[in-house]
């Protein structure tokens, strides 16, 4: 689900659709006025539904969908929908899915009345309704049930499906969207492409194509809201292949700040059990070039703790780190996350819970070999994102006045290392990033972090001068390869004294 990231759909879940509101009626079932009302603020809104059909494709292969785009669907198989839904969905053409558990079809006696196989059938036939599972018997927490019995709930409920229509059934809603890991994995095996849950958010944030987020009908505002939101992020899909160049260092300046780029080689991420400098990382690995890493937890100068700010892997170590603290993943949602194998790299927006294990980026990328969560999206599609933009989901501290530091790539698929030699907020980070001709950056820890190195030179600190060695921290970005140039002949930076400003200590993320 990787590469459905530059975009955000909303599946919205209804269930009855009434005449009026009675004394019995639910909170989450709408009026027949009030279900038109929202079809019309969806259309104001510029909001485009789709189908299943459509948000399948778009999910497993990244097929592209409209910029604001909806998926309707209905639980329960009640005949409300056809009466007081279907003639608005049939006139305006609107696709939508019903989801039916099939004990339960014609049924008039227990609670209010579900549609009739001849209902369902006329519903498939004319072709805006697209007819999903929702089991046999609706049970109240399907996780609770053997693994046998929900095999049967499953399959039985496809199978006389299939058989009554006459069409191949793919797609499943859990009952009050209670899921596991097992019920997934039943749900596979029973030969649905996908499944949905009544987790709250857009659907490519989801953790699984056989758990997919859908918000109740009654948080439909706040639905658009989070799309909005999502859309506006400074986060998309980026996948390249990497070329590994000789590696070349230059010094520039860009937008009127001094700057010092590194660019070519082979990237590698490295961890240490405690914190150590980039050139002491740069000597242990045979590296010739680094950069100080991602945000790690504890900022204080004199700590040695390696805890990071979401979940990482390194080269050398091979192993899934997850971020300790949930609650701190998901305050770092739609940040960049940097996937990359010998020969690729990726970065799309982190999708708090759904990204802290790697099992899905293991489907897109399956020899992938580093991954970490930076601070914020700079330059995409080489123009440098927007101010507001990058507040929306950056570090909280990102327009603070800094030396900063980011990972970046050109247009031809070079690892382009950049540092400002002068205290900058990121939005002119960015700009200067873009002055040079990078393609895509993504900021790096910076302040007293900050350092590049090439070969045995440091040539950007932290402190007021590149001699000076900077905080040390515990993950870093080596390149390895071979130097276009001697660093014995290279100009070392003298930044100005009176462009570093006193800082303030780093906020938590």
């Amino acid at each position: 689900m990787l590469e459905a990231q530059n975009a955000r759909v909303v599946v919205l879940m209804y269930h009855d659709v009434i005449e009026k509101r009675e004394r019995d009626s639910v909170y989450f079932d709408v009026t027949a006025k009030q279900f038109e009302k929202q079809m019309d603020d969806l259309q104001t809104a510029g909001v485009v539904p789709i189908s299943l059909d459509q948000l399948y494709k778009h999910l497993t292969t990244g097929a592209p969908v409209p910029p604001k785009a909806v998926v309707i669907t209905f639980d329960d198989n009640y005949q409300g929908f056809f009466d007081n839904a279907y003639p608005l969905l049939k006139e305006r053409k609107i696709p939508v899915a019903m989801f039916v558990h099939t004990a339960f079809v014609g049924d008039t006696a227990h609670g209010r009345p579900k549609m009739s196989w001849e209902t369902l059938k006329q519903l498939q036939k004319e072709g805006i309704v697209t007819i999903g599972s929702h089991t046999v018997t609706h049970p109240e927490d399907i996780t609770k049930l053997t693994p046998s019995e929900v095999t049967t709930e499953l399959e039985d409920s496809k199978r006389t499906l299939e058989s009554q229509l006459g069409i191949t059934i793919d797609y499943l809603a859990y009952p009050d969207g209670k899921n596991d890991a097992v019920t997934q994995d039943l749900a596979k095996r029973a030969g649905y492409k996908m499944a949905f849950s009544t987790d709250r958010g857009t659907a490519e944030t989801s953790p699984s194509i056989y758990a997919v987020k859908r918000y109740i009908s009654t948080k439909l505002e706040d639905a658009l809201q989070d799309q909005t939101d999502e859309i506006e992020a400074p986060a998309c899909f980026v996948r390249k292949v990497i070329k590994a160049d000789p590696i070349k260092y230059e010094l520039t300046k860009e937008e009127g700040v001094d700057m010092a780029f590194i660019i070519g080689g082979t990237p590698i991420s490295c961890r240490s059990a405690t914190r150590e400098q980039v050139s002491d990382f740069i000597k242990e690995e045979g590296a010739v070039a680094g950069i100080n890493g991602t945000f790690f937890a504890m900022a204080a100068v004199a700590g040695t703790s390696n805890e990071m700010v979401g979940p990482v892997q390194v080269h050398k170590e091979a192993t899934w780190v997850e971020d300790p603290i949930p609650d701190r993943v998901e305050k770092i949602r739609q940040r960049p996350m940097v996937v990359w194998s010998d020969k690729e790299i990726m970065i799309f927006p982190f999708a708090g819970a759904a990204h802290d294990k790697p099992d899905r980026l293991k489907e897109a990328m399956p020899d992938y070999t580093d991954a970490f969560v930076a601070g914020a999206w700079l330059v995409h599609e080489g123009k440098a994102l927007e101010h507001d933009n990058m507040l929306i989901f950056g570090a909280s501290d990102m327009m603070d006045p800094r030396r900063r530091v980011f990972l970046g790539l050109d247009k031809e698929g070079r690892i382009v290392l950049g540092a400002s030699l002068g205290s900058v907020g990121a939005d002119k980070l960015a700009q200067c990033a873009e002055a040079y001709g990078v393609q895509e950056a993504v900021m790096l820890d910076s302040g007293f972090s900050t350092s590049l190195v090439y070969g045995d030179k440091q040539i950007a600190s932290g402190h007021s001068t590149p001699t000076t060695p900077s905080r040390p921290v515990p993950h870093v970005i080596l390149l390895k390869g071979t130097l276009a140039q001697d660093p014995n002949t290279i100009t070392i930076p003298q930044p100005d004294r009176s462009s570093s400003p006193r800082r303030r200590r780093r906020r938590r993320p």
